[in-house]
């Protein structure tokens, strides 16, 4: 299994001759079969964290350690967007073995997208076009394709975001089941508070590419959000931003 120590990660990018500072000296650590929520404001870096963790982007200075582990095979990471990006002309069940696509073993394919399909509640919707799927199934879809490929670290970039808010309650719940049945790290990135707390075991909090604040979240699956506890990490997390915003304004002063 394979965790992330992630040592003086900085990420700057050149924008007509100007340095723009996307993350500043990133420090840490994101233990095995864990489930971390990152939370800031838009433009703190979350989703430029993402990109370096999976590849997509070049970190400028720093190192990304994946531990534990020397077989390749075990440090596979996959991420699942705000949008679904499925295949239009691909079905429900198509979509999810498009990961397997390299795989000679076919009854292993198969195997697989009819466990996942079950897991996610989608096996009566395999033969259907993404046309013909609510928003949440295709998030379900999308997120099914990423179990199929098996990685061990799932990146995923507000995933939930688009969608209303008995859909994004409901897949939160289905989120946690899929996290306590196969043990996945997983590491997801929000705006929202109240989200990260009901999914996270630690909240990493964001402000102008650097981490602020790290809190664990002690609470057992799955939360209440009535709770005087949820109230403690909510208003921890606000007074955090809050904070950061005032001084920011005041810079501008």
């Amino acid at each position: 299994m394979a965790g992330l120590i992630i040592k003086n990660l900085s990420k700057i990018y050149e924008i007509e001759s100007k340095k723009i500072h996307a993350l500043n000296n990133i420090n840490l650590t994101i233990p095995d079969g864990s489930f971390v929520t990152i939370v800031g404001k838009s433009g703190c870096g979350k989703t430029t964290l993402l990109k370096l963790l999976c590849g997509l982007e070049d970190k400028t200075c720093g190192t990304i350690d994946y531990t534990h582990t020397n077989n390749s095979d075990n440090n596979r990471i996959s991420i699942v967007f705000q949008e679904p990006r499925l295949m239009p002309w691909l079905t429900v069940e198509e979509n999810m073995a498009f990961s397997l696509i390299n795989c000679k073993d076919k009854n292993n394919v198969s195997q697989k997208v009819s466990t996942y399909l079950k897991l996610l509640g989608l096996y009566n919707f395999r033969k259907a076009y993404p046309s013909q799927i609510s928003g949440g199934m295709a998030q379900r879809t999308s997120l099914g394709r990423t179990l199929c490929y098996e990685p061990q670290i799932i990146l995923m970039d507000e995933p939930l975001g688009a969608l209303d808010a008995f859909n994004r309650k409901k897949l939160q719940n289905e989120l946690i089941n899929i996290f306590l049945k196969c043990g996945k790290t997983i590491i997801f990135v929000t705006h929202d508070i109240e989200e990260a707390i009901c999914l996270g075991q630690k909240i990493v909090v964001m402000d102008r590419g650097s981490i602020i604040k790290e809190i664990p979240v002690s609470m057992d699956y799955y939360r209440d959000t009535s709770s005087l506890e949820f109230f403690h990490h909510k208003n921890q997390v606000l007074n955090i931003l809050n904070k950061f915003l005032e001084e920011e304004q005041h810079e501008f002063l």
